[in-house]
């Protein structure tokens, strides 16, 4: 078993390495917005930059600026731990609401490819797990979501059992015209319920992103808009039930790191965030300023690095 794992795992570093020799230029920032999506998934970090810098642990401790208040400290905390290619492997994280505590730790598992196969979160609650599943080009086609049972015989320690499947979505893919794919969502009784169409430029460059939900007729659309050096610099969303929209600016250095994020509901900026960096490029610290409250969350980042 442990045979198997290092060899999978010299599979995934040789195939990195190979695209390292062949590629005009690696993406050198630690935010990957490609996107247009950072902040808004579990991993906003770019893999290629965690690789090249051998980066094993991202840590961000959390502290909050009030209005006439000093800096206060509080317990949440995030540890990103990245296996030696730069992949997320487990995210273990501590939030609080007033005086109540929660605990999640992610675990990924992933398959010789790199893909991710089931992602397991572990909660005072108890265990989740999802089953990711992917065609031959690589691109998703079920998930399955499960519960685990807890067989451990004391009550303030869990051990997963055996993991009972509860529900589950497929999807499948078409041609949708001129560089377009057409995504479809069936729920777990293989009922049609969305529709997703993702359009692209000619060079590649994605232009729309419209969500159709079947049921209600709601159709979202996020169009993207990009500046001199490709580099996502809008996302607008709006959607065909509401006047109102949307819109994501992202602000970026010479050399491409993010450094600002604006979020307006129409024309009224109600969030910014902003991204510290150190002198070789690493997040020091992210600033979230809510600009209704004047709180600003302030997560401030450590590293541990691969020998």
């Amino acid at each position: 078993m442990i045979y198997a794992t290092h060899r999978r795992l010299g599979l995934i570093i040789f195939i990195l390495t190979v695209f390292a020799l062949f590629s005009p230029l690696l993406r050198a920032q630690i935010i990957d917005n490609r996107l247009g999506n950072a902040f808004k998934e579990e991993m906003f970090f770019n893999q290629e930059f965690l690789w090249q810098n051998k980066i094993k642990n991202a840590t961000g401790v959390v502290s909050i600026k009030r209005p006439n208040r000093p800096i206060e400290s509080r317990p949440d905390l995030v540890v990103y731990r990245f296996n030696e290619v730069g992949l997320l492997q487990q995210l273990d994280k501590i939030t609080s609401v007033l005086d109540l505590i929660d605990s999640l730790t992610i675990e990924y598992h992933r398959n010789i490819k790199g893909e991710l196969e089931y992602k397991s979160e572990v909660r005072r609650s108890g265990y989740q797990t999802t089953r990711f599943i992917y065609d031959k080009e690589g691109r998703l086609i079920r998930l399955d979501f499960g519960k685990n049972e807890n067989i451990s015989s004391e009550k303030s320690r869990l051990e997963p059992g055996q993991m009972i499947s509860v529900s589950s979505e497929t999807f499948t893919y078409i041609d949708a015209g001129t560089n377009a794919i057409r995504k479809s969502k069936y729920n777990n009784y293989g009922l049609l319920y969305s529709n997703e169409t993702v359009t692209k430029s000619d060079l590649g460059y994605i232009t729309s992103d419209i969500i159709e939900l079947v049921m209600s007729n709601k159709i979202t659309t996020r169009s993207y808009t990009y500046n001199d050096k490709g580099w996502v610099s809008q996302v607008e969303t709006t959607d065909n039930l509401s006047k109102n929209s949307t819109t994501e600016v992202y602000s970026y250095d010479n050399v491409g790191n993010l450094e600002k994020i604006e979020y307006f509901n129409g024309t009224t900026l109600y969030e910014e965030l902003d991204i510290l960096y150190t002198e070789t490029m690493l997040i020091e610290a992210i600033l979230r300023n809510d600009l209704q409250t004047h709180e600003i969350v302030i997560t401030k980042f450590s590293y541990d690095f691969y020998n």
